[in-house]
């Protein structure tokens, strides 16, 4: 199916409570990585079990319907075997889009990567929280040289073959002061920069808690932000309004009018429809799939069950209520699937 018309039937679907097939898949490839950030609660997973390629790629025989798939961590270059998973990937669903996301520290292998594989359908995110040694204090020493060296060779690669790369900035008390010269150079690269507050959560921290979605919905932060440090970070979200690829720019555009609204109006305009178990499976580098960000709760695992018996079958109805039932968060990877598979990102035109 193509890729609009599939995108067409996830919109219809999710608006009259019909079960798709996922269309995007979040995968955490691993929980490991070198760093060790503040905000982060990866870390403390470090040593749990992880697929191994076979599995990976058994996984991925059984997903043929994605249009998108989004890579993560922990740190998804620690991986010796990630470009052949992505490989697998396009092979058995040749997915419109693939999302990694980075902290930049394997500059040659990630350039390499982007060099051998790179085509308009990878889109790669750096995250970078502050030019310098700010960067450095949050993440590690030399970490922004790292990083930096890794956008510059990405860059190049985009030039050549197309790819799509922007910036994660992840705001904590400690960066604040850090939006503006984030912003240029940005801007001097000619990338997208994506802003997200640090968020108090325990999602994976205690990942075997039995906790549910239902009854979130409020912001709770990582570190204390003032009435005064809420205007300034709006305000800087609302000035840098530019955007290098058109589709990401409506997402964000969609995400900062909702961030804006929440936190200085209290009003939860706009909202969507949540996606997850729906259009969006979320799978842990242990082959389980959890509820979404905000819920570890089990689903059911993909290593030991079949994929249409675990989707379309009796137990993970409860878990789609409770998903029906929640109040709905604003955190950019759940919201950007929720409005493009809800039909919600129009609103991003007006």
């Amino acid at each position: 199916m193509g890729l609009y018309l599939n995108l067409l039937k996830h919109i219809v679907y999710n608006n009259i409570n019909r079960i798709p097939a996922p269309a995007l898949c979040t995968f955490l490839i691993t929980w490991r990585c070198e760093l060790k950030c503040s905000m982060c609660s990866i870390p403390e997973r470090e040593d749990k079990a992880e697929m191994d390629t076979a599995q990976v790629k058994a996984v991925f025989d059984q997903l043929d319907t994605l249009d998108v798939v989004r890579i993560t961590g922990g740190e998804p270059f620690v991986r010796d075997d990630l470009a052949e998973v992505v490989r697998h990937i396009i092979k058995v669903s040749d997915p419109g889009t693939i999302m990694i996301n980075t902290n930049g520290i394997q500059t040659q292998k990630i350039v390499a990567f982007a060099r051998d594989l790179g085509s308009p359908r990878f889109h790669f995110r750096v995250s970078l929280d502050g030019v310098g040694e700010r960067h450095d204090e949050i993440r590690g020493r030399n970490a922004f040289n790292k990083a930096h060296a890794t956008l510059e060779g990405l860059v190049r690669v985009r030039a050549r073959q197309g790819i799509a790369l922007g910036v994660n900035l992840t705001i904590t008390g400690k960066n604040i002061d850090q939006m503006e010269p984030m912003q240029k150079m940005c801007s001097d690269l000619g990338v997208d920069l994506q802003y997200q507050l640090a968020r108090d959560d325990r999602y994976l921290l205690e990942p075997h808690l039995d906790t549910e979605v239902g009854g979130r919905g409020e912001f709770s932060f990582l570190d204390p932000f003032s009435p005064e440090d809420i205007n300034r970070i709006l305000d800087n979200i609302s000035r840098d309004t530019r955007s290098f690829n058109f589709r990401e720019g409506l997402v964000k555009k969609f995400f900062n009018k909702g961030l804006r609204n929440r936190l200085l109006h209290n009003k939860k305009v706009p909202n969507t429809k949540c996606v997850a178990l729906t259009s969006h499976i979320r799978i842990l580098p242990t082959g389980e799939v959890p509820i979404c960000i905000h819920s570890n709760t089990i689903v059911g695992d993909l290593t030991r069950q079949n994929f249409h018996e675990l989707w379309f079958g009796e137990k993970i109805e409860r878990h789609r209520k409770t998903v029906r039932n929640c109040p709905g968060c604003w955190m950019p990877c759940e919201v950007a699937p929720n409005a493009i598979y809800t039909g919600s990102i129009v609103k991003a035109l007006f």
